[in-house]
């Protein structure tokens, strides 16, 4: 018999120990396929110290799901499949910490110049409130609750019946709107 198949036969016999409880069997097949998940892990993550945390989480996945493997098929291309999906799930992650980071810094950075208006040059002033006649009344509505009235992004958000992240992007979205017209007017005026 070609070796090959010793070594399928011995992982299916594995898996289905695995299946009826036996958890050393799955010990044994962690350590047959740590090195491999390990290595497609490393080559696909972009941050290195996540490597071991999403290689754990993949065997406890796996061990979890167990019972819906089938001993005898590729256990190596299974155990890929789960990693590759816990990746995706991370870079989604890092994806989205990263721009409600940068919305974050913009929003405070465009709320403090709404903030001292008073404190900008009359001419300024002047092109913010022509900036803002400019938006769409839902718009200006928007800009009103949030920095005449004081109005926190949890209420607004409940009196429109949007969510707080609709309310926060199109702050942002708004913001973006009045720093160009704003600059543009800006630029218009000067030699």
């Amino acid at each position: 018999m070609p070796e090959g198949l010793n070594i399928e036969n011995d992982e299916a016999s594995l898996v289905r120990a695995t299946q009826a409880g036996d958890t050393r069997s799955f010990e044994a097949l962690v350590e047959r396929h740590l090195d491999s998940v390990r290595a497609f892990i490393a080559l696909r993550l972009p941050v290195a110290h996540g490597v071991d945390e999403l290689t754990h989480e993949t065997f406890v996945f796996a061990f979890r799901q167990i019972s819906c493997f089938t001993a005898g098929t590729s256990l190596r291309a299974w155990l890929r499949a789960i990693a590759a999906n816990l990746i995706r799930a991370e870079l989604q992650r890092h994806r989205r910490e990263r721009e409600n980071e940068a919305c974050y810094g913009q929003h405070h950075l465009l709320e403090a110049e709404l903030a001292h208006a008073e404190q900008q040059p009359a001419r300024e002033l002047e092109y913010l409130q022509a900036c803002i006649e400019l938006l769409p009344e839902p718009m200006r509505e928007l800009i009103a609750w949030k920095y005449r009235e004081d109005v926190s992004c949890a209420d607004i958000a409940s009196r429109l019946q949007r969510t707080e992240t609709w309310v926060w992007q199109n702050l942002h979205r708004v913001r973006q709107q009045l720093r160009q017209c704003i600059e543009g007017r800006l630029k218009e005026d000067s030699p």
